[in-house]
């Protein structure tokens, strides 16, 4: 009995320092795998891009090197046409995108099938990133700008930014493009802090305008769509709409992020005067969020038996440019001044 207690007693000894040797060896591979997954994470260079006010190229050109690196597909191809031929990015309204349901009404199309909407989410932005009409991620800039710097990408993203063009496409004028037509027909307001909406220029506006410019000397043109106003003196047409007057007040232009800036730079707030000026039913527009400064004034009038759409300035709304509806027009009474118009004066030009 003895022998047989001594001899378990041994095997026992033995299997339990089998077992010790095996959960020995077994955590040492398992710390092993881990020192591998970290080496292999840490980069042998860092990248120095920062996620803090980035220009609108730099902007798009960090997001198609993030995505273009992450995704196969439409960024992929995006990424590597942007390289051999510069990135071409088309500014569009989401309306015209069904499948956008995040962003802040703004589409940036990178591709066809590759581009991102963005939503200002307190002092932040969140870019919603789309391929082949769906949602794939959304994502900050922070956390793009660190995917990019563990590899070293600031020469990618630097030398597409070099080249990055953004052009907006947003307007119609013609009434050709079906989609922004009815975009704008909605009066849709946006997620853009204090829009309140599109603005419906009236019917009686929407045309082409013409008048004899003494300062081009030459008869130039003035387009009101019914949510836009393009024309000579327009670098970019102006996108109408209408303003949270509390917004306003509460905040300043110059104050609000980079990217709110750069999302309403092309749009002018629409207020209309509780009573006439001086006879005339006018609609005031001035850029987006102005304090100061009173804007242009724009009103129908009749003129020699003719709607004419007169412009005017300052506080008091005194006509400085008197527009027809056609070239003939405008150039036969490019001389005259009318009696029942108050005008304002400019110094006679050389």
């Amino acid at each position: 009995m003895r022998k047989i207690g001594k001899v378990s007693i041994i095997l026992l000894a033995g299997l339990a320092l089998a077992g010790c040797s095996q959960k020995k060896e077994k955590s040492t591979k398992g710390n092993d795998q881990l020192k591998v997954t970290k080496v292999k994470k840490r980069p042998s260079k860092m990248g120095h891009l920062s996620a803090n006010d980035l220009s609108p190229q730099k902007t798009v050109a960090v997001i198609t090197a993030y995505a273009g690196n992450r995704y196969a597909g439409g960024w992929n191809k995006a990424l590597s046409k942007g390289q051999a031929d510069g990135l071409q990015v088309s500014l569009r309204n989401q309306d015209d995108y069904s499948y956008m349901k995040d962003g802040s009404g703004v589409a940036y199309m990178v591709a066809a099938n590759a581009g991102y909407t963005l939503k200002q989410d307190g002092n932040d932005n969140i870019y919603y990133l789309f391929s082949n009409g769906k949602e794939i991620e959304s994502v900050s800039m922070k956390q793009m700008v660190d995917y990019l710097n563990k590899r070293n990408s600031d020469a990618l993203v630097n030398n597409l930014a070099k080249n990055a063009k953004v052009n907006d496409d947003r307007a119609s004028f013609d009434g050709d493009d079906s989609s922004n037509s009815s975009a704008s027909a909605s009066g849709k307001k946006s997620n853009i802090q204090g829009d309140k909406g599109l603005f419906n220029v009236p019917s009686g506006m929407q045309g082409t305008w013409y008048t004899y410019s003494k300062y081009h000397k030459k008869i130039i043109t003035l387009v009101m769509n019914k949510n836009k106003i393009s024309g000579t003196e327009f670098k970019q047409p102006l996108e109408l709409h209408t303003i949270d007057e509390s917004f306003v007040e509460d905040n300043s232009y110059y104050k609000m992020p980079k990217s709110y800036q750069n999302a309403t730079k092309n749009w002018g707030m629409v207020q209309v005067p509780n009573k006439r000026i001086n006879g005339i039913d006018f609609m005031n527009v001035r850029s987006w969020m102005q304090d100061a400064g009173d804007g242009e004034y724009y009103g129908l009038h009749t003129e020699k038996g003719q709607t004419v759409l007169v412009e005017g300035a300052g506080a008091g709304a005194l006509i400085d440019e008197v527009y027809w509806k056609t070239p003939a027009l405008a150039n036969q009474y490019k001389n005259v001044k009318f009696g029942d118009l108050k005008y304002f004066e400019l110094p006679d030009e050389d």
